[in-house]
């Protein structure tokens, strides 16, 4: 099932959940508003919440224990939000900095600040991966406020997850009279603890990281190409003569692939500066089938005719002070060219070897000819648009050394280490900036109050100056946000 089929279910059940939970409460259905109560649930359209008491017990037993080690450990939590709120709100003010400075393009790579959507900036494949570290970073969080509430002797009321779609948020209810009542910097403690035990749970996931990638490279040869598991079977890469799974690849024209990282960059390079090749004059002049050039309704030119399929026309492109040693355009097999050609020129320099010539051809502005060489087997020559292999293809940079490995085990593993490493530390960041229903909107109201209260003695002008905070933060927060998104889409 496809990730498009699986949302469009999604769909379906929340619709048929919202049917039937509107239809029995308004028949007031007692059983049913007896098992809601039960059971802490609340079902809303697209909207999914559940809350307990059942873990209230095990929470305040933790926290009641190990007293002295929970002082020391949510002290060093308040120094370090503490510490991270002004550079939450450095990245903010450099991330508009760059708007202001940088140009659309180099921008589009370079924010520093952007917010992680499926389907815009975050495949939707891996959809399951940001539900499941977001559920699991969000618990952390919350386990952090209920130890911290716990042992400052504040109640709790319950805990639970919220569902939004498919994106879960866990979150705890504590007792707001007690805590309100509390000396400020042991409520900042427990404002705290959220954002401390993400950075903890980042810098601890970060070394079991360092540690699987050692373990997997015992298993699995890394580094030195990259290996398919997947390919579209409606892609054009799946032909006879296309890619397969268990293919490993090297080499996308001269680019050389090492990861999943220079595997993007090379079919982005692609994309970007059309790749030329060089060739020797013998083999022009014994396949050279030219006829006189004439442009294509797509915008191309073309000098081979309709009915020579697999062949491309190319044009001459060498730097000679107008010495022409080949014809201007000619008409040459595609895949001759390329199983022949073993070195690629630049169309900016046009520099090849000596006694080669550098062609390209003459291809749509969205299209480019490819040549992806693979381990043990023949190259595969692929003309179309390089971000379609992309998209047609999934990949792995671990290549297995045994018969009996596979690749699954450890990508799974690994690109879940990366989300929760990723998700921690963006949680982080986030909750400790003055923004609206963040942490960082009570800790800095708090901090607020605390540096202001024997400068100023009006409890308005602090609490103005505390919304003023918030406010400012959200609204700069929420204009990288749109903006962000609506770079990308554009």
């Amino acid at each position: 099932m496809d990730v498009t089929t699986c949302l469009l279910l999604i769909t379906v059940i929340y619709c048929i959940l919202f049917f039937f939970d509107t239809l029995f409460k308004s028949c007031a259905h007692y059983p049913y508003i007896k098992f809601l109560h039960g059971t802490g649930f609340k079902i809303k359209l697209f909207h999914f919440q559940w809350n307990t008491t059942a873990l209230n017990r095990i929470l305040v037993r933790w926290g009641s224990s190990h007293l002295r080690f929970f002082n020391v450990w949510f002290a060093l939590g308040l120094y370090t939000t503490l510490m991270l709120l002004p550079i939450s709100v450095c990245l903010i003010l450099y991330a508009l900095f760059q708007i202001i400075t940088a140009k659309g393009e180099d921008l589009n790579q370079n924010l520093i600040v952007e917010p992680i959507i499926p389907g815009i900036n975050l495949p939707l494949s891996e959809l399951g991966y940001y539900s499941v570290t977001l559920i699991f970073c969000s618990i952390v969080h919350e386990i952090g406020h209920a130890l911290a509430a716990v042992k400052e002797d504040v109640h709790l009321v319950n805990v639970g997850v919220i569902v939004l779609f498919v994106i879960p948020v866990a979150y705890v209810n504590i007792n707001i009279e007690k805590l309100t009542a509390l000396n400020p910097w042991k409520t900042l403690r427990i404002l705290c603890a959220g954002v401390w035990h993400n950075i903890v749970l980042a810098f601890v996931v970060f070394l079991i990281y360092i540690i699987m990638s050692y373990a997997f490279s015992t298993v699995f040869y890394v580094d030195n190409g990259i290996y398919i598991t997947h390919v579209e079977p409606n892609s054009p890469l799946a032909g006879p003569r296309g890619l397969y799974a268990g293919d490993i690849i090297t080499n996308i024209n001269d680019c050389v692939v090492r990861d999943e990282i220079s595997w993007t960059e090379c079919l982005v390079n692609t994309w970007n500066n059309k790749p030329g090749f060089c060739v020797t004059t013998d083999l022009v002049h014994s396949v050279d089938e030219s006829i006189p050039i004439f442009e294509l309704p797509n915008g191309a030119y073309d000098c081979c005719g309709p009915t020579k399929k697999d062949w491309l026309c190319f044009e001459y492109a060498d730097n000679n002070d107008g010495i022409l040693e080949l014809p201007p355009h000619m008409c040459l097999p595609a895949r001759k060219v390329l199983e022949t050609s073993n070195y690629f020129c630049d169309l900016t320099t046009q520099i090849c070897p000596n006694n080669y010539h550098c062609i390209y051809p003459l291809l749509p502005n969205a299209t480019t000819l490819l040549k992806i060489k693979l381990i043990q087997k023949p190259d595969v020559i692929y003309i179309g648009h390089p971000l379609d292999v992309l998209h047609a293809t999934h990949v792995s940079p671990y290549i297995p050394r045994y018969l009996f490995t596979t690749p699954l085990i450890a990508d799974t593993t690994m690109k879940l280490l990366k989300y929760i490493i990723l998700f921690s530390l963006g949680l982080a960041l986030v909750n400790v900036m003055p923004c609206i229903y963040m942490d960082g909107h009570h800790i800095t109201n708090l901090l607020t109050q605390i540096v202001l209260k024997d400068k100023v003695q009006s409890r308005n002008t602090i609490t103005l100056a505390s919304i003023f905070i918030t406010l400012t933060g959200t609204a700069l927060l929420l204009f990288l946000c749109f903006y962000s998104i609506y770079t990308k889409i554009l």
